[in-house]
């Protein structure tokens, strides 16, 4: 089943937020880009990083069309202050090699 929700770690001119691209924010992506969101962010050789950042733009355009955040820039204006974006899931289902004993102590 595919999954409807990504959560997105974005850093955008200094300031760091976490948002959620829901439902409506995947459809729109893939009725733009014609390409499913499984292929587009799990299969790596179809990754693109203006993929991920168009995601991170419409999920916090429409997080601020409902009053959850500041107005947001059209695309091309957004990324010249776009530092960085991420799926927030990466860091929560990292294994932490120090909790699993597999790392070495001196």
């Amino acid at each position: 089943m595919a999954q409807l929700c990504m959560r997105l770690k974005i850093v955008h001119d200094g300031t760091e937020r976490t948002v959620t691209a829901g439902p409506a924010v995947l459809v729109a992506f893939e009725r733009h880009w014609g390409i499913g969101c499984p292929k587009a962010f799990v299969m790596p050789l179809d990754s693109k990083v203006e993929h991920l950042a168009w995601v991170a733009h419409c999920a916090l355009h429409r997080a601020a069309q409902n009053g959850n955040g500041p107005p947001v820039k059209p695309f091309d204006a957004w990324l010249d202050d776009l530092e960085d974006v991420q799926h927030a899931d990466d860091e929560e289902d990292a294994p932490d090699p120090l909790a699993s004993g597999s790392a070495e102590t001196p």
